[in-house]
């Protein structure tokens, strides 16, 4: 494993006593109408603490499935699922890296997880090896490059250094995806603007930055649709594998 974050951080910023569940954060919502599928089976890699897997289960009926390394994975999450009225599948605590399943799923998704690896296509692949004939990969992650870049260099560069940057790529992703046979049904970016930083502590200047920043992109989103490589805060990427395997491309 290539991982630019060490598990700790990860231990730590999902130490809370209780995850509340609330679809109204979930993004790309008109992107999993279009593109997916109700009914089957649904696996997210870096899946706690459940978020858009909940929202998943409970839009399009999937029995839900996952993987993550931090605690809770094995008990907490499958016990919130349960609560609330979800079908629950198998959760595992563990290395996704060593993780080895003789199940496949008709949805195999993560959002947020691939930017922290260096070996990104090996992260596709293990993605795929899960992934059912016929089924739809979906792989999301932030946008800190180009204009993003400069923003979190300057005010979050603790939380950007988290991120491996020659990972969010879509053309990448869209190589990757080509050469194991499966076809593109979109790839692109999501929303206008927005910006968050996860950098800890900070002098009065950064965070008073930091909180206009935010307010304007809240003021701009929602009256401008420009989905851009520049200054959008998400990639989306969904395709579809073939029903009869495809020889690789090299």
């Amino acid at each position: 494993m290539t991982s630019v974050v060490d598990q700790e951080y990860w231990d730590m910023h999902y130490h809370q006593p209780q995850f509340v569940y609330s679809p109204a954060g979930v993004e790309f919502k008109p992107l999993f109408d279009k593109f997916l599928k109700p009914g089957g089976t649904c696996f997210e890699i870096g899946c706690y603490p459940g978020g858009y897997l909940f929202y998943l289960g409970h839009t399009f009926g999937y029995t839900i499935s996952g993987i993550d390394a931090t605690p809770g994975v094995a008990d907490q999450l499958p016990a919130n699922a349960a609560s609330l009225g979800l079908k629950v599948g198998e959760f595992t605590k563990g290395d996704f890296f060593n993780f080895r399943s003789n199940c496949t799923y008709d949805v195999v998704c993560s959002f947020g997880f691939i930017e922290h690896f260096t070996n990104v296509e090996e992260v596709i692949e293990l993605h795929l090896a899960l992934l059912k004939p016929g089924g739809t990969f979906v792989i999301s992650c932030p946008n800190f490059r180009k204009v993003q870049y400069v923003l979190h260099r300057l005010l979050d560069a603790q939380n950007l250094a988290r991120h491996h940057l020659p990972a969010m790529d879509l053309n990448r992703w869209e190589r990757a995806l080509l050469r194991h046979g499966l076809q593109i049904q979109y790839k692109g970016y999501w929303r206008t603007a927005d910006f968050w930083s996860d950098s800890g502590r900070s002098n009065y200047f950064v965070r008073l930055m930091r909180r206009t920043l935010r307010r304007l992109c809240k003021r701009i989103d929602p009256w401008l649709h420009w989905p851009n490589r520049y200054t959008s805060p998400f990639m989306i990427c969904f395709a579809t594998k073939p029903l009869a395997p495809a020889a690789e491309s090299r």
